[in-house]
Parts: structure tokens; C-alpha cells; sequence
């Protein structure tokens, strides 16, 4: 289990006012995502996303892992909480919550 930040969220009630922010603050560029109402966040290392319409206060961070089940499993034996994976492209995440109430999502990569 790795542990990289391997991708990161950035909410957004507005998203042009969002992207205008961000592409201004850093040059980063918003474009389309891979499903309606998302945006991916091109320029950061790692890359980005932004959801339309999220009113989240916080940016999402994703950590990678080798195997999300496992993970997922060990989160909830530490005291965690974990959401049920979510396929996309890209790979499986589950969104999950530390035994302090911190929100994270763990990320494992689709098999290339």
C-alpha cells in the first residue's frame, strides 16, 4: 500500500467561477471530464478534478493503494469508515472517513 497522493477533488458550487479561480491562481486548465458534470483539472501534479455543483468546503485528496478491497478492510479495522467501491476508467475508489472524522478516498488504478 503505497500511500501517494495520487489525485485530488476541488469543490465547486459555481463551476466557472471555480475553474476561473483556480486557472487564474495557477494556470491550470478545466476541461470536460469523462462523465457529465465533471470537470478534470489539467497542469497539477497530480492531476485534478472538480465536480459541478460540489459544496464541499474542502479539497479531496486520493491516496493510491495496491489493493482498494484490502484497503478498504484496514481502514475499518483502524476505526475508519469506508464507502463501497466505485468503478470508473481509471480504476475503483472508495470514499472513507479516519477515526477523527477526516474525509480521504483511497484509489486503486484500473489493470492496464
Amino acid at each position: 500500500m503505497s500511500g501517494d497522493i495520487v489525485f485530488f477533488d476541488l469543490p465547486g458550487k459555481d463551476s466557472a467561477a471555480t475553474a476561473k479561480f483556480w486557472e487564474s491562481l495557477f494556470g491550470w486548465k478545466f476541461k470536460e471530464g469523462n462523465f457529465p458534470g465533471y470537470s478534470m483539472i489539467h497542469g497539477p501534479t497530480p492531476m485534478g478534478g472538480s465536480a459541478h455543483g460540489d459544496t464541499s468546503k474542502f479539497p479531496r485528496v486520493y491516496f493510491g493503494v495496491d489493493d482498494l478491497n484490502g484497503a478498504i478492510e484496514r481502514v475499518r479495522e483502524l476505526g475508519g469508515t469506508a464507502g463501497e467501491p466505485v468503478t470508473i476508467p481509471a480504476g475503483r475508489f472508495a470514499n472513507c472517513v479516519d477515526d477523527q472524522g477526516v474525509e480521504f478516498s483511497i484509489f486503486q488504478a484500473a489493470a492496464e
